[in-house]
């Protein structure tokens, strides 16, 4: 009797003060744990998720490549300045439509099938193609993008139809921010950056010497290091602390050759050389937002390139050289194409 009596009064007075505390932390520390799972699962299908629309635009570039004996690309590569339009817009207006292009010496025909599609246009601006000469016109219609390119002097079927959350429109110019050309961009909003080889030979690419004819040309690069994220933080960025020409050129080279023909060798500290990994490359920067990021390379502060010896060891590749290993450092998503 006296046990029961016991073991009522105890039950009776609750839980201790101490006894809530261990409770409530051990709940805290679960849910931090859960947290920080849910968070890297999430994580992981977004990266998973960007990487598969990367792949699905380059299977569209390759179907039109199939299709027309080129890849895609509303305007010529020379027109393109990387400012008004980019690289990627340039592909996604002829992958899916809704823009019409003409120049001076255009067949009269397409002359009027632009004028008349430009009357309802939403953004026109003019292109000089530094190589020719020629003046180009370029007139977007937003109502009828993804109606599918006007190629043979009929509209096609769209070669590629991603869902409207892979699309942002971003303003070509800040003056006339109400008008943009559509971005594809990854699960985190980013633009996803795309280069294309214009040539099978030669310098993988070349930003230090002119009258050079590299393998990709990069124009407008520096628009996506632009931003407060990128500015201070990104390898490719001249902008951040440290990074030299010699060292960007050497990560950009990196981003595009195959790492078995990796040749780590810089002329002029502007022209890289290697062999591609394929004729075209989408990188989105990742979670964290930011195209190779600063951080991952630890002590980057006064490193150097040393041409003769581009290769560092596995235990310590960041030991003063740029080496292919150090592509597993990084959180971008790169996926390469064509051949």
């Amino acid at each position: 009797m006296s046990y029961e009596k016991t073991n009522n009064n105890r039950l009776s007075q609750g839980f201790t003060l101490i006894e809530i505390l261990v409770v409530v932390a051990i709940i805290a520390i679960l849910a931090g744990i859960l947290l920080a799972a849910l968070s890297g699962v999430q994580n992981a299908a977004k990266k998973t998720q960007t990487s598969t629309l990367m792949q699905s635009f380059g299977r569209a570039c390759d179907e039109f490549a199939l299709d027309n004996g080129r890849y895609p690309g509303i305007l010529p590569d020379a027109v393109v300045d990387g400012v008004a339009i980019t690289p990627m817009q340039n592909a996604l207006l002829e992958l899916m439509g809704g823009a019409r292009v003409k120049h001076s010496q255009s067949p009269t025909a397409a002359i009027e099938e632009y004028d008349s599609f430009a009357n309802d246009a939403t953004i026109e601006f003019a292109l000089t193609d530094p190589i020719s000469g020629l003046n180009w016109e370029i007139a977007f219609d937003e109502n009828r993008f993804g109606e599918g390119p006007w190629l043979g002097g009929r509209v096609h079927e769209p070669y590629f139809s991603p869902k409207a959350s892979d699309l942002k429109y971003k303003p070509y110019d800040a003056s006339l921010s109400d008008y943009a050309l559509p971005a594809l961009i990854d699960s985190w909003e980013t633009p996803i950056i795309y280069l294309r080889s214009a040539r099978k030979s030669g310098p993988i690419i070349d930003v230090a010497t002119a009258g050079t004819l590299p393998q990709f040309d990069l124009p407008g690069l520096d628009q996506y290091f632009a931003d407060a994220v990128n500015m201070n933080a990104s390898l490719l960025s001249l902008d951040a602390p440290t990074i030299d020409e010699e060292t960007r050129m050497g990560y950009l080279t990196l981003a595009i050759a195959h790492p078995t023909f990796w040749e780590g060798e810089w002329q002029g500290g502007g022209v890289g050389w290697g062999t591609s990994r394929g004729r075209y490359l989408m990188i989105s920067a990742g979670e964290d937002r930011t195209f190779f990021e600063v951080a991952n390379e630890q002590m980057h502060t006064n490193q150097t390139v040393n041409p003769s010896n581009p290769f560092s060891s596995l235990e310590d590749p960041w030991s003063g050289q740029i080496t292919p290993e150090m592509m597993d450092t990084f959180n971008d998503v790169i996926v390469f194409g064509g051949a």
